[in-house]
């Protein structure tokens, strides 16, 4: 724990050094000068925003101490030039802390020991075993492997937040793997949640709700540990609809308010991070419309010029490890790469994403067996927990709830219906895990809600919200007990015995490794890598082999006539 306090808080001030650039940059653009973004949205932003230099960085070196100095010497000069304007925003932030209550202080106080508690916990995130680890490892050392995705096609899932762990996982300083930084995005999103007095009563029930609902157990425990990008796309698209919504109602420019930057980019990182939460666009799209009427083409040209900057290095990216633009996407072949992952690969992946969501396991037998109806049946009534279950119907009714009494709704919110509407088909539709689907389903559900509950002194809801999430906050930490107790005895993990979690956090399971003759990787007893050594894949590809001398030249399959 002591260790992640000062990583966490390392990267928080690294984070705003970037974010406070960014922002400072597009409010000049905008020439909205005089804003005064929330502190949590420019840490995030400057989070996301030091994922476009490193993902440039792994084309040349890998993502370990050299590169790591690099970032660090930009956030140094970001901090040298402005170091004036920052003391003042700082001082800012300062004085509207110690106006915020002796109940918030102390909330968050709570939280930042509950994240560093349940962040130094062995993780229990299957995708962090299968690929999220493993894949940092590759680019802590290598730089970007050409046709990676050839040897387990998770590989291709290139996202931005597994390039930001890398550059702050420090096993390059300390030895051991460590990919905690989801617990600093639990906090900067609730900081931002907890409403404050001078909000309507709309609004405070949608932070309280929102607050309440991002701390769900059976969301944390999994994604608070390992480098989750559904927690990422989850929270940011939480705050995106809480940022919008008070603006709308405070009646300010979507483009001229105090948060309008992280509105304008947050989106567009967004697919950095999760291709599948491409929705999202509807939202900077509706804020380029605006630009373009008002026939400012200059600013528009630089904003379309900064959303090129934050995509293209993930396009590259997605090109050099799978040979597509998109990935799992199978879209032609422009390239003509030796290392492109077959198309036949490419769909079998999509085809497991879709069928695992309905059946949490792959049977391609039943799926073809059913009908369109009866997919959907079978996922709820045996798929769906019963938690889920009652958040999916709850969605449900509060649409047309919603629609009922949308003339209470603060003006201009409909790219937000939109978004949610569109979200919320494109989720069903594509691979129905309710993982996916909490970015729709939480914000329809809360919206409802804070449209028709009744009012409540602003005190007494204050009160429910804190003591709702502390008592869930609770719940996160005895369920992740119980399901480290349940996954050792089903051998789903090895147990770690850590007693000194108060220090450092608690390592990854211990692996076995399989060697067999002649192949280019290795494989587990448990299809799990976790930390083990490279290359390690889950299932040994069938003709595999490598393009060069060493792992650095990639790989490829010999037979291409799938492509």
């Amino acid at each position: 724990m002591a260790f992640l306090f000062v990583k966490f808080l390392y990267i928080i001030i690294l984070s705003f050094l970037y974010g406070y650039t960014l922002q400072r940059f597009i409010n000049r653009l905008l020439n909205n000068s005089h804003a005064a973004p929330h502190f949590s949205l420019v840490t995030l932003t400057g989070s996301l925003a030091m994922t476009i230099p490193a993902a440039i960085l792994t084309f040349f070196l890998p993502l370990a101490g050299a590169a790591h100095s690099i970032l660090l010497a930009g956030g140094l000069c970001g901090y040298f030039f402005q170091r004036a304007a920052i003391h003042q925003q700082l001082s800012a932030y300062l004085t509207q802390a110690k106006t915020a209550g002796k109940g918030s202080i102390l909330f968050m106080g709570i939280a930042a020991l509950y994240v560093l508690y349940i962040s130094s916990q062995q993780s229990l995130s299957y995708d962090e075993g299968l690929y999220y680890a493993p894949f940092i490892k590759w680019m802590q050392q290598y730089k970007v492997v050409p046709g990676l995705a050839n040897l387990h096609e998770r590989f291709g899932f290139n996202s931005h937040w597994h390039v930001l762990s890398a550059v702050f996982n420090f096993s390059w300083l300390t030895g051991i793997p460590g990919n905690h930084i989801n617990g600093i995005l639990y906090l900067l999103t609730a900081a931002y949640l907890l409403p404050g007095k001078q909000d309507t009563r709309f609004m405070t029930y949608l932070k309280a709700g929102m607050l309440v609902m991002i701390s769900m157990p059976q969301f944390c425990v999994y994604n608070t540990t390992a480098p989750a990008a559904d927690m990422v796309v989850y929270y940011v698209s939480c705050l995106l609809i809480v940022v919008w919504m008070e603006h709308s109602i405070k009646g300010q420019s979507q483009l001229a308010a105090d948060n309008s930057v992280f509105l304008l980019l947050a989106p567009v990182f967004l697919i950095t991070i999760k291709v599948s939460v491409i929705p999202i666009l509807i939202l900077p799209a509706v804020l380029y419309w605006q630009v373009l009427q008002r026939k400012q083409y200059i600013q528009l040209a630089a904003l379309c010029g900064v959303a090129v900057v934050i995509v293209l290095p993930w396009i590259i990216r997605n090109v050099i490890l799978t040979g597509y633009l998109l990935f799992p996407i199978a879209l032609p072949d422009f390239f003509q790469l030796d290392w492109a992952v077959p198309v036949s690969v490419i769909r079998a992946t999509t085809k497991d994403i879709h069928i695992f969501a309905f059946y949490r396991m792959v049977d391609e037998t039943r799926f073809m067996s059913e009908s369109f109806s009866q997919h959907y049946i079978s996922w709820f009534k045996e798929s769906v927990r019963i938690y889920d279950k009652l958040l999916i119907l709850a969605a449900t009714a509060a649409i047309p709830l919603i629609f009922i009494r949308r003339k209470r709704l603060p003006a201009g919110v409909w790219p937000l219906l939109a978004f949610l509407l569109l979200g919320f088909v494109y989720w069903i539709l594509q691979a129905p895990d309710p993982r996916f689907g909490y970015s729709y389903l939480a914000p329809l559900v809360i919206i409802a809600i804070a449209l028709y509950a009744p009012a409540i002194a602003y005190k007494h809801l204050f009160a429910m919200t804190i003591v709702t999430t502390l008592l869930l906050q609770a719940g996160t930490i005895g369920l992740g007990r119980h399901l480290t107790s349940v996954f050792i005895r089903d051998g789903l993990v090895a147990p770690v015995p850590h007693s000194n979690w108060w220090l450092t956090p608690t390592p990854y399971t211990s692996t076995t490794v399989n060697r067999t003759p002649g192949a280019v990787a290795v494989t587990t007893t448990t299809s799990l890598c976790w930390d083990t050594e490279l290359p390690c894949a889950p299932v040994m590809p069938a003709q595999l082999i490598m393009r060069g001398d060493g792992y650095q030249d990639g790989f490829r399959l010999q037979s291409e006539s799938a492509k």
